[in-house]
């Protein structure tokens, strides 16, 4: 190839790449004003647009928008600050775990999450970026901080013993609520503790104030009962909470080691418990053991002495129904011989009569009709009244003599002719001489 096609050649090759090059700075000239004058925004983001007069804008939508060489600053809708101490986490911004301070001074870290909706409308979020300037900038200075502070408030209101106890969930209340609305402001109350005796004084005689009283944090109050509280400074932002929680604390060692002694000593305590009330358990169960011995032999004895007391009032009964029939007894004797006695005395002084009759009659030589009269007078009257005493005395059986109605009234008949026979007899009478005149008489 000669000296002038070579020209021509390389020529038209400076020509072609000259081209190329106008080509794609053309391209990249194209796509640098594509990009300056369009851009995107993400759902979970809001953007401040800086024109280039310095104009700003909220753009909350998203999709493409015309940026027109402005400058755009993104902030996330909800930001959350995660200070678990956790590796690998997603997060707007991480930060480690929060040192704490507790009431007793004891020191522990704080792990938990919060999470802030910011403000979507144009005016809030305006005022955002002329305070901050960029989303790291508020979450640095403002988001963070707030959550530091408000753990460490919640930590200052309780003892290390207190959040072991059960005060977690209240330290975790108490850090969403200050987030909401403000820290707490508190006031230190001074509580003197009991004295101590005075031996105990004179054993310990490096006695020191706090050995002597304790201070306790109280939250202050207004007049109309409301907490008093700092200004929170997210509500002047129009930042809202959406949820913050304080997960866990890790205690120091020297908190955890005397905690697991406590816990030792409760579990020591609880223990010796469980044995008292054992030991209790059993005690009862002696005592009512012996107790049920003892109301069963009482039961016995019980059942023994009124067993001996009935048989002794049996007893008693018996001899008192004996000696009252042998008294009745003695005193039918008695009657028997009383009856006995003055039918004999009656005898006695019929047969007296009898005697004096005679006497009389003998003396007076009497009619003896008329000494019949009276000496039959006499023994009628004696007769009556011995067979009245003989008949309730009933010393002579009864004798029923003869069959049927008749026959008793027979023999009763006959037995009182006989009787009447034996009484003319005892009194000297002849019945054929009864009428007669005597033989002096006669003379």
């Amino acid at each position: 190839m000669t000296k002038e096609g070579l020209d021509t050649v390389l020529s038209g090759n400076r020509t072609l790449l000259t081209k190329f090059g106008i080509l794609v700075a053309a391209i990249i000239a194209g796509l640098f004003l594509f990009f300056q004058t369009i851009d995107s925004n993400e759902a979970d983001s809001s953007i401040v647009l800086q024109s280039v007069t310095g104009k700003l804008s909220v753009i909350t939508k998203p999709g493409p928008y015309l940026r027109f060489f402005g400058t755009s600053h993104h902030y996330k809708k909800v930001v959350a600050v995660n200070f678990t101490g956790s590796e690998g986490i997603t997060a707007t911004s991480v930060i480690p775990m929060i040192k704490v301070r507790f009431l007793d001074t004891s020191l522990g870290e704080a792990k938990g999450v919060a999470r802030f909706r910011l403000p979507t409308t144009q005016e809030h979020l305006i005022n955002i970026h002329r305070e901050f300037g960029s989303q790291g900038a508020l979450i640095s200075n403002l988001l963070e901080r707030v959550v530091v502070e408000a753990a460490k408030a919640s930590a200052r209101t309780m003892s290390v013993e207190e959040h072991y106890s059960g005060g977690a969930g209240q330290m975790s209340l108490d850090f969403d609520d200050q987030l909401r609305n403000g820290i707490f402001v508190i006031d230190q109350v001074i509580e003197p503790l009991p004295r101590r005796s005075r031996q105990d004084t004179e054993d310990d005689e490096e006695e020191t104030l706090r050995g002597r009283q304790r201070v306790l944090v109280v939250k202050k109050k207004d007049e109309k009962g409301d907490y008093v509280r700092t200004k929170n400074h997210l509500a002047e932002y129009s930042i809202s909470v959406i949820s913050a929680s304080i997960e866990e604390v890790d205690y120091e060692p020297r908190v955890n080691e005397r905690l697991m002694a406590q816990k030792q000593a409760a579990a020591d305590e609880a223990l010796a418990r469980q044995n008292l009330k054992k030991a209790q358990q059993e005690a009862e169960t002696a005592k009512a053991l012996g107790d049920k011995i003892i109301a069963e032999a009482r039961a016995v004895s019980e059942k023994e002495k009124i067993q001996a007391e009935i048989r002794a009032e049996k007893e008693s009964s018996v001899a008192i129904i004996d000696a009252k029939r042998e008294v009745e007894v003695a005193r039918q004797r008695k009657l028997e011989q009383d009856e006995i006695l003055e039918l004999q005395r009656k005898e006695a002084q019929g047969l007296e009569v009898l005697a004096n009759v005679r006497a009389k009659a003998a003396a007076n030589a009497l009619d003896p009709q008329l000494v019949f009269e009276k000496k039959l007078a006499a023994w009628k009257e004696v007769e009556i009244a011995k067979y009245q005493n003989m008949s309730k005395a009933q010393l002579v059986p009864f004798v029923r003599m003869g069959q049927g109605q008749g026959a008793a009234s027979d023999n009763a008949l006959t037995m009182l002719q006989l009787l009447g026979v034996k009484a003319a007899a005892d009194l000297g009478m002849q019945f054929q001489d009864i009428g007669k005149t005597s033989n002096w008489q006669n003379k």
